[in-house]
């Protein structure tokens, strides 16, 4: 079994498991008998994630010589970086109830942009901060999604 045919069947296993807890989200009353509901999309994204799995899995691939081989991939990967974003990760969820989605955004993006091998500050806050700025005022006045400006903000008394 090669790669592709590994990822491909892990996916699956994934998309089996997010569909079976799909089921669990509870419905309203009113909304069990809606074609419609909340286990729509969850469902249909299981759905689609098993079928294309399975014709992964099932389609013949094309091994060209000198393809590296599961073990070899994973060596060559830099993990170092992905450790590095996973903790960046961890500290974006952690700090977003403190500080807010705005601040916790920009310095995450940052974060990630250093990560990455960017070091030009200028560019960074050029690239994050209109995007950070333009995502909340779609959620906020757009969709109207109420996103809480962050605890530290009401301990300092800036906001009531």
């Amino acid at each position: 079994m090669n790669r592709e045919k590994t990822g491909a069947l892990l996916c699956m296993l994934f998309s089996v498991a997010y569909g079976l807890g799909a089921f669990s989200i509870p419905l309203t009353f009113l909304s069990q008998d809606e074609t419609i509901n909340a286990r729509t999309m969850p469902l249909a994204l299981s759905i689609a994630g098993v079928v294309i799995s399975l014709l992964i899995i099932v389609l013949p691939t094309v091994d060209r010589e000198g393809r590296l081989t599961l073990k070899e991939t994973f060596l060559g990967l830099d993990w170092t970086r992905a450790v590095w974003f996973l903790g960046l990760t961890v500290a974006y969820g952690l700090i977003m109830k403190w500080v807010g989605f705005i601040i916790s955004s920009i310095l995450f993006l940052n974060a990630g942009f250093f990560i990455l091998g960017e070091r030009k500050i200028k560019l960074m806050l050029l690239a994050s901060i209109p995007l950070v700025i333009g995502l909340f005022f779609l959620m906020s006045y757009i969709l109207g999604m109420y996103i809480a400006p962050g605890e530290i903000f009401y301990l300092i008394g800036v906001i009531e």
